[in-house]
Formats: C-alpha cells, sequence, structure tokens
C-alpha cells in the first residue's frame, strides 16, 4: 500500500488519517496549513442566506457571536457536518466548490437580495463577483486566515501527497523541489478540484489526480480507484 502524506490543516488532517489507515494506507499527517482567528465583530445586519466556504469558517463564526437569520449554505459535506453539529441544517452545495454554490443559488435563492459569505482570508472571491453581478447585495465576513507551516518530512518515503487547496501547494512545491534529485512524477499529487490541478501542473507536478472533493470518503475511493 502507497505512504500517503497528509498535508491539510487539523482537524481534517486527522479525519483523513483515520479514513487512510482503516483503509490500509500508511500515512504521514504533515500539515503545511494552519488557520488563526481574524477578531472582528460578527455582522449585526440580516441577509437572506449566509454561506460558509469552510469548516474554519463555521467555528470562527460561531467564536464571534454570529447568528443564524435565514438559510444556511455550506459548501461541501464537511462544512456542513459542522453547521449541523451547532444545530443547524444546511443546505449543500451539489458540487463542493465556489461554482457548485453560485449553481446552488441559481437553482434554488434566484430570487434573493443579499448574501453574506463566510470565509478564510485570501480566498477565493468568484462567488461573491458572481452573485453581485447577478444584483446580490454581498458582504464577506473574513473569520480567519491561513498561516503556511514547514514541517519535517521524509518526502522520498511518500507515495503520494494530498492537496486541500491552491494555497498549500506553494509550501509543497517549495518543500518538493528542494529535495536533491526530487522529479515531478514522483509523487501522486490528489487535489480537489480542476482549479487545483491546474496550478499543480503549473508548479511541476505531473502525477495529479483529481479527487472532486477534498473529504476523506473522496481522497481514499480516488487511491483504491487509481490503483495508487
Amino acid at each position: 500500500m502507497s505512504c500517503v502524506w497528509i498535508t491539510r490543516s487539523e482537524p481534517g488532517a486527522g479525519r483523513l488519517e483515520r479514513a487512510l489507515n482503516e483503509a490500509g494506507f500508511q500515512s504521514v499527517n504533515a500539515p503545511v496549513l494552519t488557520t488563526e482567528v481574524v477578531r472582528g465583530i460578527a455582522p449585526s445586519e440580516e441577509f437572506d442566506v449566509t454561506v460558509f466556504l469552510s469548516e474554519h469558517a463555521v467555528k470562527y463564526a460561531i467564536e464571534g457571536k454570529w447568528r443564524s437569520g435565514g438559510p444556511v449554505v455550506a459548501i461541501g459535506p464537511t462544512t456542513a457536518e459542522a453547521l449541523r453539529s451547532v444545530g443547524l441544517q444546511p443546505v449543500q452545495a451539489g458540487q463542493a466548490s465556489s461554482e457548485g454554490v453560485f449553481e446552488l443559488f441559481e437553482q434554488q435563492y434566484s430570487k434573493v437580495d443579499s448574501a453574506l459569505i463566510v470565509a478564510g482570508a485570501d480566498g477565493r472571491e468568484d462567488l461573491a463577483k458572481w452573485l453581485t453581478d447577478k444584483a446580490v447585495r454581498v458582504r464577506t465576513w473574513i473569520t480567519y486566515r491561513r498561516v503556511l507551516l514547514r514541517p519535517v518530512v521524509d518526502i522520498g518515503a511518500c507515495d503520494v501527497v494530498v492537496v486541500s487547496s491552491a494555497e498549500a501547494l506553494s509550501r509543497i512545491a517549495e518543500l518538493c523541489f528542494e529535495c536533491a534529485n526530487f522529479d515531478g512524477g514522483q509523487l501522486s499529487v490528489l487535489v480537489p478540484s480542476d482549479r487545483v490541478a491546474e496550478v499543480a501542473a503549473s508548479l511541476g507536478f505531473r502525477r495529479i489526480f483529481n479527487c472532486d472533493g477534498a473529504d476523506p470518503q473522496a481522497v481514499v475511493a480516488t487511491l483504491i480507484d487509481q490503483a495508487l
């Protein structure tokens, strides 16, 4: 079985580690990202819909005394579970991406006038732009920022690296290509979307597999389907 390098932040790293171990894979839990809170006051105005773009956004919003005032949308299953854990019943996008959330708006919330997007700093702004273009009043509430880490990991002992975001790829590429004799085809790179796959290719990785999601089930299924 392959040895899989887990690079995502906690608590997702621990969940993925458990899923990999249960499926018989060896793993190295060495995140290249962590998160820290961005201090701020929860928006006081009401919005027709609130969108959470990560489980971290949920955590820090609840800590920031946010209160639900209408429908709540989760970008993916992990975010949805985080919302359910605090007593909310989120609507989940069919595709765990900004594109998936926008499609959900087109299908279910085409007549809303306002939306609150809860996210991390320096993330994609596509959703806000798309909704604004549809004449939706949008506010983005930044509740946390990502901080790059420099873990000590034996990259040569790993066969696969699981990437959670384009931002994480910058550190992963740095750690990989500074190793003597590292080749871009040496590691199989598992990514959550086509967009992140494009970033991986631009950084010199050649064995790239799209899991169509970042949850443990999608990662394990890809490892098994691709016989990695």
